[in-house]
Formats: C-alpha cells, structure tokens, sequence
C-alpha cells in the first residue's frame, strides 16, 4: 500500500503594484530588469508582458510553487513624454523658470533638515546645465583675450563641455524631472488626477480579492504619486488599510514637493497618510543621487509619519564589504536602480525578497534585521 504523502503547502499569493518614476522607457524596460534580476535566482519563472485595464501585467513566481506573484506595471509613461523637454533651449527655459520658481516658494526651514543627498538630487541639476555653461563660456572667453568676436564662440564651446559632462552624469534627466515637480505643485500634468485615480481604483479591487498580500511598490518620482493614491484609498477605507496591505518606497523624493509652499494641497495629503493606518517600508541610499533618503516622509507636517513605517538603507543589507560599498556608490545613477537589483547578496528586503518570497513582508522586514546583525 502506497503510503500517505503530506500536501504540498499552497502557494503565497501576492498582487504587486509597480509605479515607476519620471521615466519615458515605460513596462518594456523594468520587464528587462526584472528578467535579468530573475535569471540570477534560478528558481523563478518570469512571464511574458500583457494588458490589464490601460496598465501592463506579467506573473513571476518559483518553480516549487511557493510563491506566485502578478504584477501590474502602473502605466503613465505616457504623461511623462508629454511633459519631457525634448530641445535644449526648451529645456533651458523651463530649467530657468522652475529654479525662479523653486527658490521662492521652497520651505528652506524644512529643507536644512535634509542630508545632503536631498540637496545633491534638487540643486545639482540647476548647476550643471544653467550655471556651468555659463562659467566655462567666461573661463573660455578669458583665456582668448576677451575679445567680443571670442564671445560667442566661448558660449557655445562651454555649452558643448557642459552637454557632455551633464550626459555623463545623467544630470538632464534628474533636471527634467526636478521641472516636472513644479508641473506637480501646481498640478498641471495633463490627464495625472485622472490616472491616478485609475490607479487607486485597481488597487482598491485588488484588496478585495483572494490575495495573501497586495504590495504598491513606488520608485523615484513615483513615490510622490503614491502619497496621491495612498490618500485616495485611505479616504475610502476610513484611514486604515487591510493587514496584507502594505506600501513599499524606493528612492523617495516625497519632499521635493512636501517642502514647497506652493503644493498646500499636498499636505493635505501628506495629513492623511501620515495619520493612516498601514504598513509602510521605505528604502533610500544616502549614496543615491536622486532620492532625499531616510527623511521624515512628512516633514513639517503635525505628525510627520505614521505608525507602521519603517526606514533602511540598502548599505544595510547589500554590501558587508566596505571596499565593494565604497565602489559601488561613485555611481549615483545605477544606485538610483540598485533598489531593483539583487547585489552581493540575496537579503528578505530586497526587492525579490519582497515580490517572490512565501512570506509576507513583516516577516520579511524581521528577518532582514536579523541579517543586518551579522554585518555590524
């Protein structure tokens, strides 16, 4: 007689929101990294990309059939192109009117409190590609004499050298988005209120349903957006989410807008999400140069943060060399992605360990702390 065998233990279901930053590659581009993260597994499936209600859907679950996870890419790639500044002297101009702007209406009071990587992320670009022409073309000018028929030529010379540098850096994308804010503050993006309704709408279904856990996971520009969406389903569930509900930040730049007198509106949401009731886990490199890390999500406001949040740093459980650390950071750009990435190590908190593990992010978070021990 064939003897008994134990059912094999059902599978961790989990809904995965992603809402990208201020990025015009769109799903294609994330589907790739996901792709490329998945194969250092071993043990994952990853699905083709597909439609579901204007946004775009792919499965990734282990092979063992512990874990199955589907997720929606929240789509406003869209808005992004319609506002990216694709001219250099567009690109100039608008640079030009939103530091004007910027400068007025920051809350400076509530910006010193920021490490320096906030400052890096908001004022770098306005250096780089306003300022540093400018002070090459008279550098320039005054190597040649200062001669007014050298003027011109120096002005287009240090344009050249400062293009080049800024394409090194990848300091016109942190600009772009930097204008992109002040769209926000005065709410001008076309058609975002809307999307983002959409957005809560989905995920307000989503909780509804036969999910072990539901995730909104938010990166760069898209953790603005989420503090958007995040009151939208707090309003409609009295302040306080499920328990397998859960917000995970990447990289936030909440403050870019938390901080500026002109975004009153923003507080309000700011308000209500700082009074929800729900699981919050917030990741930021203080290496990163796009991102304001490990600050009081709201600043300034009457309660600056709610209960269920919880604050890291990749450094924490990414590198236990500090050397490869040391590295690692001279490159802002691709640390702004490394929150997408696996590193040295696989960690409960990286960002497979949230989308493909069999167990809920609490779980996750505590053994992540167990983890960080045995580095200090």
């Amino acid at each position: 007689m064939a003897k008994d065998r134990p059912a094999p233990a059902p599978a961790f279901k989990r809904k995965i929101f992603y809402l990208p930053g201020y990025d015009p590659r769109g799903s294609r581009h994330y589907h790739a990294i996901l792709a490329e993260e998945a194969a250092k597994d071993g043990g994952l499936m990853l699905s083709r990309r597909g439609r579901a209600e204007g946004n775009v859907v792919w499965t990734l679950g282990r092979e063992d059939g512990a874990a199955s996870g589907a997720h929606e890419f929240l789509v406003w790639d869209d808005i992004v192109r319609a506002t990216w500044a694709k001219h250099p002297p567009a690109l100039l101009w608008q640079g030009v009117r939103t530091y004007w702007h910027l400068c007025r209406h920051l809350d400076w009071r509530l910006a010193r409190r920021w490490p320096r990587a906030g400052w890096v992320t908001l004022f770098s670009p306005g250096v780089l590609f306003i300022a540093l022409p400018m002070l090459l073309a008279l550098g320039l000018w005054g190597l040649a004499g200062r001669g007014w028929l050298a003027l011109p030529v120096a002005l287009g010379l240090g344009w050249v050298l400062a293009m080049e540098l800024q394409k090194r850096l990848h300091s016109l994308w942190l600009l772009r988005f930097v204008i992109f804010s002040t769209i926000i503050a005065r709410r001008e993006a076309p058609g975002l209120e809307e999307r983002l309704d959409g957005f809560a709408e989905r995920i307000a279904a989503a909780l509804e349903e036969d999910w072990d856990e539901v995730l909104l996971i938010a990166h760069s520009a898209g953790t603005i957006l989420s503090m958007m969406v995040m009151a939208r389903l707090l309003a409609r569930r009295g302040g306080a989410m499920p328990d397998h509900f859960a917000l995970v930040t990447l990289g936030s730049v909440v403050q870019l807008i938390a901080c500026r007198g002109d975004a009153a509106w923003f507080g309000t949401d700011l308000d209500a999400v700082a009074a929800g009731d729900f699981r919050w886990l917030d990741i930021a490199s203080v290496t990163d140069g796009a991102c304001v890390p490990l600050v009081a999500p709201c600043l300034g406001r009457a309660k600056e943060a709610p209960e269920g949040l919880v604050q890291i740093t990749p450094r924490w459980f990414v590198y236990c060399d500090p050397a490869h650390y040391a590295r690692r950071r001279r490159d802002k750009y691709q640390t702004h992605f490394d929150y997408l990435r696996r590193l040295d190590r696989a960690s409960p908190v990286d960002y497979l360990g949230l989308v493909a593990s069999a167990r809920p992010i609490a779980q996750s978070i505590a053994a992540f702390e167990a983890q960080r021990h045995e580095c200090q």
